[in-house]
């Protein structure tokens, strides 16, 4: 995160007073949820998101302390960050809404965009940022879009794209001899990013046999069906930790789970 700081310090323009933003991801776990929903997954997955989210916003701060304790300024002002917590599970238009009118209240001061943590609102917000011409550094989101310059001139990122989890998913095909798999994705950029990558650049290593999308809460066919059918018995789930988890957590509930298939996912599971 420091390292990331003193990119943004070097590509931010010269302002009276600056400040960076920090977009980091809201648990929207409450209370009422165990009455109101079934998964009981939510709660542990809500509290392994808030761990991250917390070392994330701690690394934040920490960089902007070590910019003022080592004099790191620009025209002899300190470097001051702000927190903004987005909501993953929302479309990006809400992060972008929330992003434009704090920026519209500080006015000219926002110098830099340290997030988001998420491919959906980093879609919508790098354009933006772009437009405003202020640099966004992301910590998480991962698709391969994000290398357009002419969509993302002042879009950088600090992690791997998806492109080399799919490759790592490509050797382990070959490693085990594997040649097909049925596809279960996340109806959002990450889900449909992972499917196209495998789709188009690796279709000769690997055949998606079935493809079945989920929107978080419900898949858009029968998922015991659609296995059944299938001619793989591996089952790849390209999809976020909250999404992955539930999704296992059904495949449990329908004795999916055991030696008749062989389950690869991107994301860990949280389970109780």
């Amino acid at each position: 995160m420091q390292i990331l700081l003193l990119i943004l310090l070097a590509m931010i323009p010269l302002t009276l007073s600056v400040e960076i933003v920090g977009l980091f991801p809201k648990c929207t776990y409450d209370s009422s949820y165990e009455q109101t929903s079934a998964s009981s997954f939510k709660p542990s997955y809500c509290a392994a998101i808030d761990v991250w989210s917390r070392h994330c916003v701690a690394m934040f701060n920490a960089a902007i302390m070590l910019a003022n304790q080592y004099n790191i300024h620009i025209h002899d002002e300190n470097i001051t960050g702000s927190i903004l917590r987005t909501n993953n599970d929302e479309n990006g238009h809400a992060s972008l809404n929330l992003l434009c009118q704090y920026i519209t209240a500080r006015r000219s001061n926002i110098v830099g965009i340290v997030g988001p943590a998420s491919s959906t609102n980093a879609r919508f917000i790098g354009p933006f940022a772009a437009h405003i011409n202020l640099p966004v550094i992301s910590y998480a989101a991962s698709i391969v879009d994000f290398y357009n310059i002419q969509l993302y001139p002042t879009f950088y990122r600090t992690v791997s794209s998806d492109l080399l989890l799919a490759r790592t998913i490509v050797q382990q095909f070959e490693q085990f001899k594997w040649k097909t798999c049925t596809m279960i994705f996340a109806k959002n950029d990450y889900g449909y990013g992972g499917v196209r990558i495998l789709s188009e650049g690796y279709h000769d290593n690997i055949t998606i046999k079935a493809q079945l999308s989920f929107d978080g809460e419900k898949f858009h066919a029968d998922l015991k069906q659609t296995l059944d059918k299938s001619q793989s018995r591996i089952v790849l789930v390209w999809a976020d930790q909250e999404e992955t988890t539930n999704i296992i957590k059904q495949a449990f509930k329908e004795g999916l789970i055991g030696q008749q298939y062989v389950w690869m996912t991107t994301n860990k599971v949280i389970i109780p």
